[in-house]
């Protein structure tokens, strides 16, 4: 794996991992502001070395997820798609924005990108619509597919639980439009704007559909990784993105959940419809999706309690603990969010890797809910292996 930083006018920072494979090279980027500034000078910056990025590595984006306070979403995602068309590059992929606030005194925080480039050129991540939930991006291998659904969510003004059944009922139906199922899932990504007023109600909600579905029963098919945190788009009380797999043959593509780790047991013993992380293997290399992961132990319960450094230390073990299993370690980590309760609990994240040496993770880092009021800090992770 390859690292490349750049630093553009002190104020933000764009990383670039790359992980090359036979058919294809892997991008991640990670854009962040690192500085006070502007939304609209902030994104002026970070798209433009972002978009110079996709160019020069000739990069279909799969996924983007945008970060940031709703009041300056329309003029940062007006001035990515003005730079996008100035630099020639594919308008139509439909990006995830995720309200949370920020800590860098900038009302536009950064954004996440994780695309591919073919070694014959060839476009193989494209655009798709269905009449449920919009645009996603397909993107089409050797004998794979992959599809990433993002912002699906529910009927605007109902209630909360009708608003949680209705977006995991149109995942399925938009998955069941691009020929995959419940049973295709990798990984979910949960935003829910009041979560600590309710987070078991949605874990309710996605138990009973997941195992209507088939998911999580005995003998069958594991819950697929997934983070659940404070976030939205827009009005609605949870939104969801989702990531899918349809493989003609398991040998060009293979998905193994991480049911449970050597720190952690499986969440289902209290009542979470997920797995640790999701393993996807394709052409010799282990593209591993560690859930939203928190200082939890074996038994489900919060430790560290008021303790934002012990909290920290305990989620980065935890992590470490899933990537060792898997052959790797932090330094395989290709793009990673943190969610801090506080500015408090950051600033103690930000002493623990510093006073412990470990290198500076590529990352988001937002003020958001975390799904325990005991909670202080959470992360989720990609790495490749």
């Amino acid at each position: 794996m390859k690292t490349n930083v750049v630093e553009t006018s002190g104020s933000c920072r764009l990383e670039i991992r790359q992980s090359e494979r036979e058919s294809f090279t892997d991008y991640f980027i990670t854009a962040t502001v690192e500085k006070p500034l502007s939304a609209s000078a902030a994104a002026e910056e970070v798209f433009s070395q972002v978009a110079a990025a996709l160019v020069l590595k000739r990069i279909q984006p799969f996924q983007e997820k945008v970060y940031g306070r709703t009041g300056v979403r329309t003029a940062v995602l007006k001035r990515r798609d003005t730079i996008y068309r100035q630099r020639g590059l594919d308008r139509t992929m439909a990006v995830t924005w995720i309200q949370g606030a920020p800590l860098q005194g900038c009302d536009f925080v950064g954004v996440q990108i994780w695309g591919t480039s073919p070694r014959d050129g060839e476009v193989c991540v494209k655009t798709v619509e269905n009449p449920v939930t919009g645009r996603g991006r397909l993107w089409t291998g050797s004998g794979f597919r992959l599809l990433h659904l993002p912002s699906i969510s529910g009927q605007p003004g109902a209630d909360r639980v009708a608003q949680a059944t209705q977006m995991f009922t149109n995942m399925g139906l938009a998955l069941k439009a691009h020929g995959m199922r419940f049973t295709s899932i990798l990984r979910t990504w949960i935003y829910v704007a009041r979560l600590l007023d309710w987070y078991g109600e949605l874990n309710g909600v996605r138990t009973a559909i997941y195992r209507k579905e088939g998911l999580g029963l005995e003998g069958g098919p594991a819950f697929p990784a997934s983070t659940g945190i404070m976030g939205q788009s827009g009005d609605e009380e949870c939104i969801l993105d989702v990531l899918a797999l349809d493989a003609d043959d398991p040998g060009a593509a293979r998905a193994t959940p991480i049911s449970r780790s050597p720190r952690q047991d499986s969440s289902f013993n209290y009542g979470s419809s997920f797995s640790r992380g999701m393993a996807l293997e394709i052409e010799g290399r282990r593209t591993v999706f560690i859930s939203g992961t928190a200082s939890i132990d074996s038994v489900g319960a919060s430790t560290h309690v008021g303790d934002a450094e012990g909290q920290s230390l305990e989620t980065l073990m935890c992590i470490a603990a899933i990537l060792e299993e898997q052959g790797g370690g932090l330094k395989n980590i290709t793009s990673a969010t943190l969610f801090c309760k506080n500015r408090e609990a950051w600033e103690a994240w930000e002493r623990v890797t510093r006073l412990l040496g470990i290198p500076a993770l590529p990352k988001v880092c937002m003020i958001a809910d975390v799904c325990r009021h005991d909670l202080l800090v959470e992360m989720e992770a990609v790495a490749v292996i």
